[in-house]
C-alpha cells in the first residue's frame, strides 16, 4: 500500500478511536452516574472517585505505552489497550456494585492511555510535518464523540434502554474500532528517535534529562494538569449541577453536547492558528477561558451565563489540547516528544483529585459551587505562570549539544 495513503487511513483510524473514547469514558461518564448511583445506593463522593480513579490510570500509566511502543511497536501497543477497553466496558455493564464500577473505570482509563492521545500523538506528529494541523484535526474529530457522547445517552433513555444498555454498545464498538487501528497503524514505520534529523540550521533538540531539569517543562506539565482538572470535574459534575439549578435533564445534555461541539470547533481552530500563532498565547487562552467557565459555572444563574459557561469551557478545553502539546514540543523538540508527552500525562494524574474533592464538597455543603470556585482560581495562578514563561535559552540547548556529543 502506497505510504501516504497509510498515513491517511491511520490518522482516520485514529480520529475514529479517540471519537469513541470521547463519547464513552470523561463525557458520558457523568451523565451515566445519576442513574449509577441510585442503582448501586452510592453517595456522590463514591461516584466522584470512580472518576478519580478513571483519571489516574489514564495518567499514571501514560508511561507504559511510550515503553510499549519503543519495545513492542505501535500494533501491538493498540492491540493491548483493544483488550483493555472492552474489558473495562464489559465490567461496567455487568457490574452490580461500587467494586464494579471502581474496577471498570480503572481499565477504562488504562485502555484510554493504551489508545488514545499517547501513541497518536507520536504517530501523528511523526508523519506529517504540518503538525498543528493534523493534531487540531484529530482533535476536532475525536471531539466530536464528546457531542455524540450525551447525545447518545439521552437518545437510549429516551428509547426505553437502561444504562447498562449503553456499556454494552461501547464494549462491541471498542473491539471493532481497535481491531482497525491495530491492523491499519500496526503496518505504519515509525522512526526511532536516533532517525530523527534536525534540519539544516535548527539548535539540537533536547533530551529527556534536560529537558525535565527546566522550569519551563514543569510550569507547561501544570498548565496542562489545570486543565485537565477543569475538564474532568466539569465533566463528572455539570449534568447534575446544572439539574439542581432548575436546568432540566434534556436542556442540560444539550447544553453539555454543544459544549463538546464548540470544544471540536475550538480544536480546529488551534490547529489552524498554532501554524501562525505561539503556543504559549493559545495555552494562556485556553487557561483563561477555561478558568472564566469553571467560576461561570460555580454562580450560574440563568441564560446568559449558560451561554458564556458553554462557550468558554468548549473553546478553552478545544484550544487545551493541541496547545499544550504544541508548547511542549516548541520548546523540546520532536526527538523526546513521546516520553516527554507520557510523562506529562503521567505528572498530570494529580488532576484527578478534582472529582473525588468535588464529590465530597459536595456531600457536606450539598453544592459542586465551591470545587468550581477552587478550579477557576487554579486557572488563574497558571494563567500568569505561563504568561511570564519564556522558552528554554540556547545555553540549554548548547548543553544538550555537549552531553550529545559526549
Amino acid at each position: 500500500m502506497n505510504t501516504r495513503l497509510l498515513v491517511m487511513i491511520v490518522l482516520q483510524a485514529l480520529c475514529l478511536m479517540y471519537f469513541l473514547l470521547s463519547a464513552g469514558t470523561f463525557n458520558s461518564l457523568g451523565m451515566v452516574l445519576p442513574s449509577m448511583v441510585e442503582a448501586f445506593g452510592m453517595t456522590w463522593a463514591q461516584a466522584g472517585f470512580g472518576f478519580t480513579l478513571l483519571g489516574t490510570a489514564c495518567g499514571i500509566v501514560s508511561l507504559a505505552p511510550a515503553l510499549t511502543i519503543r519495545k513492542l511497536g505501535i500494533g501491538r501497543t493498540l492491540a493491548a489497550g483493544t483488550v483493555i477497553l472492552f474489558v473495562a466496558f464489559w465490567l461496567l455493564y455487568t457490574s452490580t456494585g461500587v467494586m464494579g464500577y471502581y474496577l471498570g473505570t480503572t481499565l477504562l482509563g488504562i485502555g484510554y492511555c493504551f489508545c488514545g492521545t499517547v501513541p497518536a500523538v507520536h504517530i501523528l506528529s511523526s508523519s506529517f510535518r504540518r503538525r498543528s494541523t493534523v493534531l487540531g484535526l484529530y482533535f476536532t474529530i475525536g471531539n466530536l464523540g464528546a457531542v455524540a457522547g450525551p447525545l447518545l445517552w439521552y437518545g437510549s433513555q429516551s428509547a426505553g434502554f437502561d444504562w447498562r444498555f449503553y456499556w454494552l454498545l461501547f464494549a462491541v464498538a471498542s473491539v471493532v474500532v481497535g481491531g482497525f487501528c491495530t491492523l491499519t497503524a500496526g503496518r505504519l514505520h515509525i522512526a526511532a528517535p536516533e532517525e530523527h534529523v534536525a534540519s539544516p540550521g535548527a539548535p539540537a533538540e533536547w533530551t529527556v534529562r534536560r529537558a525535565l531539569g527546566t522550569v519551563q517543562f514543569w510550569v507547561v506539565v501544570l498548565a496542562y494538569t489545570a486543565c485537565l482538572a477543569i475538564n474532568t470535574t466539569t465533566h463528572g459534575f455539570a449534568y447534575q449541577h446544572l439539574m439542581e439549578h432548575g436546568i432540566a435533564q434534556d436542556r442540560a445534555s444539550q447544553l453539555i453536547s454543544l459544549a463538546a461541539l464548540v470544544c471540536a470547533i475550538g480544536s480546529a481552530l488551534a490547529g489552524i492558528a498554532g501554524e501562525k500563532t505561539s503556543a504559549r498565547t493559545l495555552t494562556m487562552f485556553s487557561l483563561g477561558c477555561l478558568g472564566v467557565s469553571a467560576a461561570t459555572l460555580a454562580m450560574i444563574d440563568g441564560p446568559i451565563s449558560l451561554m458564556l459557561w458553554m462557550v468558554t469551557f468548549g473553546g478553552g478545553l478545544g484550544f487545551s489540547y493541541v496547545s499544550t502539546v504544541m508548547l511542549l514540543q516548541s520548546y523540546f523538540g520532536q526527538r523526546a516528544s513521546l516520553e516527554l508527552y507520557s510523562i506529562m500525562m503521567a505528572v498530570s494524574t494529580s488532576a484527578a483529585i478534582g472529582p473525588a474533592l468535588g464529590g465530597a464538597v459536595k456531600d457536606q455543603t450539598g453544592s459542586f459551587s465551591g470545587i468550581f470556585l477552587g478550579l477557576a482560581v487554579l486557572s488563574a495562578v497558571l494563567f500568569c505562570a505561563v504568561a511570564i514563561l519564556r522558552k528554554p535559552g540556547e545555553r540549554g540547548v548548547q548543553a544538550v549539544q555537549v552531553v550529545a556529543a559526549e
